[in-house]
C-alpha cells in the first residue's frame, strides 16, 4: 500500500538495524548496485559501501572460494563491537586509590581533601588511578 502523505523523516546518522541488513543482503543476490540499495534505504552510498567490505565473509562453494555479504554475520560482528565501545566504570579503574581514602577517613578521621592532597603530594597513586576531591565528595 503506497502512503502519499508519508512525513516521517528518514533515519541519520543511526547504525543499520538487522532488517536493513538483511534488505541489503538480498539486493546484492538480486544483483542491485549499492548505488541503488543506498537510495532504496534512503542513505549514504558510503555507509552501505562499508557495510558490504566489513561484513563480506569467504565461502567455499563447489571447492570455490566466493565472497558473499551475510546480514547474520554483520549483525554479530556490529554486537561483538559494541561491547568494547563504552567506556570504562571509573570506580573499577580507582578502587585502589577509593580503598585507601576509605581507610585513612574511617580509621585516621582524615577529610577527603586530605587524603588526595597526600596522595598527590607523595605520589602514591598516578593521575589515571585517583578522582579529584570533588568527585570524591559526591561518591
Amino acid at each position: 500500500m503506497d502512503y502519499p502523505n508519508n512525513n516521517t523523516e528518514s533515519r541519520k546518522n543511526k547504525h543499520l538495524n538487522f532488517e536493513e541488513r538483511m534488505l541489503i543482503q538480498l539486493r546484492l543476490k538480486d544483483g542491485f548496485s549499492p548505488y541503488k540499495i543506498a537510495k532504496e534505504l534512503k542513505r549514504p552510498i558510503n555507509t552501505i559501501l562499508n557495510e558490504i567490505r566489513r561484513e563480506t565473509t569467504t565461502q567455499i562453494k563447489q571447492e570455490k572460494y566466493v565472497e558473499v555479504y551475510l546480514a547474520d554475520t554483520g549483525e554479530a560482528i556490529y554486537k561483538k563491537h559494541r561491547i568494547n565501545c563504552c567506556r570504562t566504570f571509573k570506580r573499577l579503574e580507582c578502587s585502589d586509590f577509593i580503598n585507601y581514602t576509605v581507610d585513612k577517613i574511617k580509621n585516621h578521621s582524615w577529610s577527603p581533601d586530605a587524603c588526595v592532597g597526600e596522595a598527590i603530594a607523595n605520589g602514591r597513586f598516578k593521575r589515571s588511578q585517583m578522582v579529584c576531591t570533588k568527585t570524591y565528595i559526591t561518591i
